[in-house]
């Protein structure tokens, strides 16, 4: 496959995962996107048919090298989402999209109140779909490190979960 078209396909599939993801880094939106920008910029400049077999982790460890340092000039951080996310069911009732979207709010409200790491890792496992070794590529740490912080993440958040939801059964 020729590199633009690598490139074009990268843009076209992670644009967006990428963009949500700075923005957890640099906790604005315009940032976000200059940083993502800058990533396919160094993306451009690159063997990228070399890269192809690794092109995933490669855009989210440059991505998140180029949000810190956004978020360095601009020293301020927000934990709003990048965007309001349809949490609706399959279900037909209005009702029951209420109480979905009430809870994927609640859901990304305890995520928003785990540690900056765990909320990266949230991010990249179940936004952005990163398998540990990618995530561990990313973040510049250990497989088992991923792998721990995640659970201590889930974890974290299954208790609180059920602290507010009594009435949930843990399994």
């Amino acid at each position: 496959m020729p590199p633009e078209q690598i490139i074009t396909e990268a843009l076209a599939r992670y644009e967006r995962l990428l963009v949500s993801y700075a923005k957890e880094i640099t906790g604005d939106l315009d940032s976000a996107r200059d940083a993502v920008q800058e990533t396919f910029l160094r993306l451009s400049r690159q063997d990228v048919v070399a890269l192809e077999h690794r092109l995933r982790p490669w855009l989210f460890l440059v991505c998140r090298n180029c949000a810190i340092d956004h978020r360095r000039k601009v020293v301020r951080f927000s934990t709003e989402p990048i965007e309001d996310l349809d949490f609706a069911s399959n279900e037909p009732g209005p009702d029951h999209r209420a109480v979905a979207a009430e809870d994927a709010n609640r859901l990304r409200d305890l995520v928003a109140g785990l540690p900056r790491q765990q909320r990266e890792l949230i991010k990249l496992k179940f936004e952005a779909g990163l398998s540990y070794k990618e995530m561990a590529e990313a973040l510049k740490t250990s497989v088992s490190t991923v792998g721990v912080q995640l659970h201590d993440a889930i974890k974290t958040l299954r208790r609180q979960w059920i602290d507010e939801n009594p009435e949930i059964l843990p399994t």
